[in-house]
C-alpha cells in the first residue's frame, strides 16, 4: 500500500507539467480497449479481477484462447459525473475482445468509440511476447487503431491517422494477498511518443486501486467486483478520475477458461 501512495503522490504533484487539452487523440483519452484496461489480467492470461488492472494504458499480460471481455464506459468532458451515454458533454466507448493462443498469446479488440452514439471502431491488437518468469517481466506489444481510421486531433476529425504503435511490461510484486503490479512502457500517437505507466494494487480480494500516466496526463482510480461466477465470469465495476479532475465510470463483464 506504501508504494502505491507513493506512486499516485507524485502523479498528483506532477500534474500541472503533465495535464493537456484533449485536442489530441480525443477518442483514446478515457478508456485503453486493451488488456487490462477497466479489468484484470493475471501473469498467466486470465482476464477477470485478479492480475493488473489500469484504465488508459495496456498492462504487459496479454489474455489467450478462452478468454473474452465486454466493456462499456462514459466519462463527464466538462466535469462532474456523467448522466448520459451521448452528446456535447460526454464520452462514451464500447469494446469488446477476444483472445487466441496461448502462451504468445493474440488479443483482438474491437474499440467503438465516439462523441456520442456513432461508436465508430477503432481495432486493436496486443501480443504476448513473453510471459512472466521470476527473472523477466510480462512484456506485450502492440497497435492501436489498426486499420488507422479514427482522428489523432479534432482540427482534422476526417483525416484517419490514429495509428499508434506501443510496448509494455507488467511486473508482478506485493504478496500473495496483496499483490501489486507495476507496469511501464512507450508509444507514439496516442501515447504522446511518451513513456507511460502506472502501478495497481489489491488491498482486498474484490478491491483494486490503480494511478496512471498515459502519455498526456495522469489518471487515478478504484475497481470493485460485483460479482463472480465460480471465478469464470466477472462483472466489475470501476471509477476513475481523467486528468485528476474528469469522472470516468465503467462496467465490463470478463470470461475466462482455466
Amino acid at each position: 500500500m506504501r508504494y502505491f501512495l507513493i506512486a499516485a503522490v507524485v502523479l498528483s504533484l506532477s500534474a500541472p507539467v503533465w495535464s493537456a487539452e484533449f485536442w489530441n487523440y480525443p477518442e483514446f483519452r478515457y478508456s485503453s480497449g486493451l488488456p487490462g484496461g477497466g479489468y484484470g489480467v493475471d501473469p498467466a492470461g486470465h482476464a477477470g479481477f485478479d492480475g493488473a488492472l489500469q484504465m488508459n494504458i495496456p498492462v504487459g499480460y496479454t489474455p489467450g484462447a478462452g478468454n473474452y471481455s465486454f466493456s462499456a464506459s462514459v466519462a463527464a468532458v466538462d466535469g462532474g459525473f456523467p448522466t448520459d451515454w451521448e452528446g456535447s458533454g460526454v464520452n462514451g466507448t464500447f469494446a469488446w475482445g477476444l483472445g487466441l493462443f496461448g502462451e504468445h498469446a493474440l488479443w483482438l479488440m474491437d474499440m467503438g468509440t465516439g462523441n456520442g452514439g456513432s461508436l465508430e471502431s477503432a481495432y486493436n491488437v496486443q501480443f504476448q511476447v513473453k510471459r512472466e518468469t521470476t527473472k523477466c517481466p510480462g512484456i506485450a506489444i502492440g497497435v492501436v487503431d489498426v486499420m488507422n481510421e479514427r482522428a489523432s486531433t479534432v482540427s482534422r476529425p476526417g483525416e484517419g491517422d490514429g495509428n499508434t504503435f506501443f510496448i509494455v511490461a507488467t511486473r508482478e510484486a506485493g504478496t500473495q494477498e496483496k499483490p501489486l503490479y507495476y507496469t511501464i512502457g512507450f508509444g507514439n500517437g496516442r501515447f504522446n511518443n511518451h513513456p507511460f505507466g502506472g502501478v495497481s494494487y489489491q488491498p482486498q480480494p474484490r478491491w483494486k486501486l490503480f494511478a496512471e500516466y498515459d502519455g498526456w496526463n495522469p489518471n487515478i482510480g478504484t475497481a470493485y467486483d460485483l460479482w463472480n461466477h465460480d471465478n469464470k465470469y466477472h462483472l466489475i465495476g470501476m471509477f476513475g478520475l481523467v486528468d485528476l479532475d474528469r469522472i470516468n465510470v465503467g462496467l465490463t463483464l470478463t470470461r475466462t477458461s482455466f
